[in-house]
């Protein structure tokens, strides 16, 4: 089936990942510039949508920022990624053509408000504060802050060994929040922490810096992470534990998913379904591995907002 997509702004990609904070990171306002920050009031009535109403205009209309691969991204004149493959598979599912916009990132979820599309589709960090406002669907993805080191440093083996260590992040993002955090309690713990947390515009920046040696560990979000590994498996590893599993650092898990209207709770409903089939038929684990090169098994459909 044609799928349209509607490129509202030329978006440069630097990087991998480059734009991380504006999506995946957390709801503050330094975090996502002003996502929120102006009230919206929408247009028309305030009547919920329905499927028939999405299936009697022909699309779903989603909106992303297609500049944070491999998530979502620019090839071409086409939106390609993680989350494109998804929503592709739930417009043909659902009868429908995907109308995919690509848009500025500051702003996108005041659009929602003001219905100017059906849903937004980018990844997001679920927090409380989006979660007050809307329905955040199951996650599709792991957020949670890790720890990136060059492959084969051995004296990192553990997320401990921050000690004595420089660790880059990207700034206003909660992989710095969460990386102090956990500084601090290494620090009531009589250990020394790092000697220097170093923040970045973009990640690439500290991710090249990591490869260079002018710093040590970079704290990125779990499936970014993975998706560096995968591309760069000569320069790049995630610090592990004893059983392979990519180890938190912080006291609170992150999950990724998307935003839907309140009201709008048969699409909510619609999309959890989709969501929780694909993680049942396999197609979760098989784009996962094709776009991280890892899959995360323990997706859950409840207590998965981020407190803070």
């Amino acid at each position: 089936m044609k799928k349209f997509i509607k490129k509202i702004m030329a978006i440069a990609t630097v990087g991998v990942l480059s734009v991380a904070c504006f999506s995946g990171c957390g709801s503050t306002a330094t975090s996502t510039g002003s996502e929120d920050s102006t009230a919206v009031t929408a247009s028309g009535s305030d009547e919920a949508l329905t499927l028939d109403a999405i299936k009697a205009k022909g699309k779903l209309s989603v909106a992303t920022e297609a500049a944070y691969e491999p998530f979502e991204y620019m090839e071409g004149d086409e939106i390609v990624g993680y989350n494109a493959d998804l929503f592709h598979k739930i417009a043909d599912d659902l009868g429908v053509e995907l109308d995919y916009q690509d848009l500025p990132f500051q702003g996108i979820l005041a659009g929602l408000d003001a219905k100017k599309y059906d849903m937004v589709g980018a990844t997001l960090g679920i927090t409380a504060e989006r979660a007050a406002k809307y329905t955040m669907t199951y996650p599709v993805e792991r957020g949670t802050n890790v720890f990136l080191k060059r492959k084969g440093d051995d004296s990192i083996k553990t997320i401990e060994d921050m000690n004595g260590k420089v660790v880059g992040t990207q700034t206003a993002c909660y992989n710095e929040t969460d990386t102090k955090a956990y500084n601090e309690k290494l620090k009531s713990e009589g250990k020394e922490g790092y000697t220097e947390l170093k923040t970045y515009d973009s990640f690439p920046e500290a991710y090249m810096e990591l490869k260079n040696g002018q710093i040590d560990l970079v704290a990125q979000n779990y499936a970014s992470a993975s998706a560096i590994v995968m591309k760069n498996p000569d320069d790049y590893e995630i610090i592990k534990d004893a059983n392979g599993q990519a180890v938190m650092v912080g006291d609170e898990e992150t999950w990724l998913g998307w935003a839907v209207r309140k009201q709008d709770t048969e699409l909510s409903d619609y999309i959890n379904s989709e969501i929780k089939k694909f993680k049942e038929d396999g197609t979760l684990a098989e784009l996962q591995n094709k776009w991280f090169g890892e899959t995360v098994d323990n997706l859950p459909e409840s207590d998965y907002v981020r407190n803070n």
